[in-house]
């Protein structure tokens, strides 16, 4: 109604997948500016289907892809950053995992939101 006009100025949304993307883009007044998901080394976007890739789908309708737990593991799965290659990366480089895993977020062009309670581990 117009008495909403002007009141949402930016819309994100957190743990959609293309399905869930494409839903709310057929009735949103107001396109969303970005996604939040999990992005992890192993699963990028987390809800990746088949050949169908949420970042590629978020870059062509113009959502950037915000992503979480970038050095958290999955359940089950061998932690991130005691992965042999990306220690190997690390080593080669002269950085720590956590350095290798966020700068590799950013280059699939994923704005990163680190996490951490531990002072060291912010510095890095």
């Amino acid at each position: 109604s117009s008495d909403l006009q002007g009141k949402v100025r930016s819309l994100g949304v957190s743990n959609f997948g293309i399905a869930e993307l494409k839903e709310l883009l057929s009735f949103a007044r107001v396109k969303p500016v970005y996604v939040q998901n999990k992005f992890s080394v192993y699963t990028p976007g987390e809800q990746q289907l088949g050949d169908a890739s949420l970042l590629a789908f978020a870059r062509e309708m113009g959502i950037q892809v915000m992503g979480y737990s970038v050095i958290n593991p999955w359940p089950f799965i061998l932690p991130p950053m005691e992965d042999p290659h990306v220690r190997a990366v690390a080593a080669r480089l002269g950085k720590t995992p956590a350095q290798v895993l966020h700068r590799w977020a950013l280059q699939q062009g994923v704005a990163v939101i680190p996490k951490s309670a531990n002072a060291a581990r912010i510095q890095e």
